[in-house]
């Protein structure tokens, strides 16, 4: 009996030990209770897209059992840069909420998986603006989806125009004189980011596109008078030269201290203004030749190699369950299903003007040579305002 005891005992110990020993990482992720993770990367700095982030990752998780997401925070001076060195060490994401400018560039370094199956079923040529569309389609195929779509307006202080007897300016010529008018007593008339990155090019180049003809070519006309009018902003003391350093967030927190009167941005600050309690309206961005903005947004791609099936189902959720809609609603966002667009208005009519200009937003992914000359955009503006070069001389060094 005794012996038997020793034997049971025995046995029971090297079960433990085995069991312990063999735990296994494949072992771990196929047990019912773990999940497959994965990992977002995406650029939102604003509290109110951070939060509705927050909330549309929970809300999957919760919804299934399969996949666990989170995600991570990269500054979008740096995004394009991490991406390509990481992958290079291959450490990626599964899935990026990338600007819709840059996806195309990394489609065509084999970065992106084809979803083009799942994306038809999704009727993108018909149901989501076009401008949006464009940016996530190469060689007649599909490499993500549209996940939000924006553009810039004139954002201006109520109580400031009304107070020096003006209404919203709607041309170039307007903009001069009422920023003339309001440029007083330590406060400036105008602010626009016009930092070296993609978000001063983003901004600088819907003053390019109002002075030209053409949606796809920029020429040194319309770059030259861009510049020429907007540097002559910061020389007759209606814009700050610190335009050269601020990024979007930055020139909405100038605006809220109260020394700027109007600026151009977009509405991924109008929490930032709502929670400020500010008084502020919203106008077009003024005219010159024509009506331009440039479409902004974002674009979910999924990653090469990685975990495909998890981060369709990640989309899936976004797109089919309302999971964009929820999303963009908590951020202050367009969606770029026009159904859904229209949706949201009802509920926040301040977008209404980013959803009227989306008639005639232009993509960047559409203008020729712009990967090149965005970098240079802002380079030959703060050359213009430091004085080493003409308008024209700028414009030229632009294109070349």
């Amino acid at each position: 009996m005794r012996k038997g005891l020793k034997l049971i005992t025995l046995a029971m110990c090297m079960a433990i030990t085995n069991t312990a020993c063999g735990r296994s990482t494949s072992d771990v992720e196929n047990t019912p209770d773990e999940k497959e993770q994965l990992l977002i990367w995406s650029y939102y700095e604003t509290e109110a897209q951070a939060n509705g982030l927050d909330k549309l990752t929970a809300s999957f998780n919760k919804s299934q059992d399969k996949y666990q997401v989170s995600w991570e925070y990269v500054p979008m001076t740096e995004f394009d840069k991490k991406i390509s060195r990481a992958y290079t060490e291959q450490e990626l994401p599964d899935v990026v909420i990338i600007d819709n400018p840059d996806m195309k560039k990394f489609i065509q370094l084999d970065m992106f998986e084809d979803i083009s199956e799942y994306a038809s079923t999704l009727n993108l040529d018909t149901d989501y603006y076009e401008a949006s569309v464009d940016t996530i389609k190469y060689n007649d195929k599909y490499y993500g989806v549209p996940f939000n779509s924006n553009n810039v307006c004139l954002i201006y202080r109520s109580d400031l125009l009304m107070e020096a007897g003006v209404t919203p300016p709607k041309t170039w010529d307007e903009l001069k004189e009422t920023a003339k008018l309001l440029s007083k007593d330590g406060t400036y008339g105008f602010l626009m980011s016009a930092m070296d990155s993609e978000q001063g090019s983003f901004q600088l180049l819907s003053w390019v596109m109002a002075a030209s003809d053409s949606d796809t070519q920029l020429t040194r006309e319309a770059i030259s008078e861009s510049y020429d009018y907007l540097a002559g902003l910061i020389k007759d003391g209606c814009m700050p030269a610190d335009c050269l350093n601020y990024s979007q967030t930055d020139i909405a927190r100038r605006f809220i201290e109260g020394d700027i009167a109007m600026m151009e941005n977009g509405p991924w600050v109008f929490s930032m203004l709502d929670e400020a309690g500010i008084s502020y309206g919203l106008s077009p961005m003024p005219m010159n030749k024509r009506n331009a903005v440039i479409l902004g947004g974002e674009n979910l791609g999924i990653i090469k190699g990685k975990n495909v099936e998890g981060s369709i189902e990640f989309i899936k959720y976004c797109m089919e369950k309302g999971g964009t809609e929820r999303f963009c609603s908590d951020a202050n966002l367009l969606p770029s299903r026009i159904k859904s667009a229209n949706k949201i208005i009802v509920d926040n009519p301040k977008l209404e003007i980013i959803s009227q200009q989306m008639n005639y937003a232009i993509p960047r992914t559409g203008i020729e040579g712009y990967s090149r000359i965005s970098k240079q955009l802002p380079k030959s503006f703060a050359d213009v305002v430091t004085g080493e070069l003409t308008p024209d001389e700028a414009a030229g060094k632009t294109l070349n």
